[in-house]
């Protein structure tokens, strides 16, 4: 036991791993914080990293735009893992709902 000087918190979080996933793909190599996911030549959506209460949330979104140029929401997750996994699991539903609404405007590398 003992009290941890702000350099050991420091070292840690420099130690920690970045996120990554077969099936995300980040918008520039080594870029954090927000990630296309894509199993098949069309993606499914986005994950996007955020801090909240000390901690990070990933956020998926569908790769569509509503009719506000909004990009629609659909659940957050407390791991990175988690989040593409769920997005990866739901792709039917997911596909669905960009069916309904505007395409994403083409700006990730292919």
């Amino acid at each position: 036991m003992g009290v941890r000087g702000s350099g050991e918190s420091v070292d840690a979080i420099f130690r920690r791993r970045p996120d990554s996933h077969p099936f995300a793909i980040p918008p520039v190599p080594g870029g954090q914080g927000v990630w296309l996911i894509r199993r098949t030549p069309t993606p499914i959506g986005y994950v996007l990293k955020r801090p909240e209460r000390g901690t990070f949330v990933y956020d998926v979104y569908a790769h569509c735009r509503n009719e506000y140029g909004k990009r629609l929401w659909l659940k957050a997750f407390q791991t990175f893992n988690s989040a593409v996994a769920w997005a990866c699991q739901h792709e039917r539903a997911i596909a669905a709902v960009i069916a309904e609404n505007e395409p994403e405007p083409e700006a990730w590398p292919r």
